[in-house]
């Protein structure tokens, strides 16, 4: 995979016509907005996995932290899907 057309402005790159095009940057700002409340259980989850994986980035974990928190029923399935995982579990 090589880096070509990674700008400071985002991915330029050319259509099949030749045109020269951009995919701009993400907004990191356009995150996902909680309440109150919410805010605290996300730092309270945050503080819990970074003792618990010191060695994982800080962004890392606060990008699963939010996918958990905005899409709990993909992220179970997801964790189904982990074979290594579910055996610490009982099964019902």
């Amino acid at each position: 995979m090589s880096c070509e057309g990674l700008t400071a402005k985002g991915l330029e790159y050319e259509d099949e016509d030749g045109e020269k095009k951009l995919i701009p940057r993400a907004n990191v700002q356009d995150g996902y907005k909680y309440t109150m409340e919410q805010n605290q259980r996300k730092e309270y989850l945050m503080m819990l996995c970074i003792q618990k994986h010191p060695s994982l980035d800080k962004v890392t974990i606060e990008l699963m932290v939010d996918y958990w928190l905005n899409h709990p029923d993909d992220m179970i399935k997801e964790m189904e899907k982990d074979t290594d995982f579910m055996a610490k579990f009982k099964s019902n």
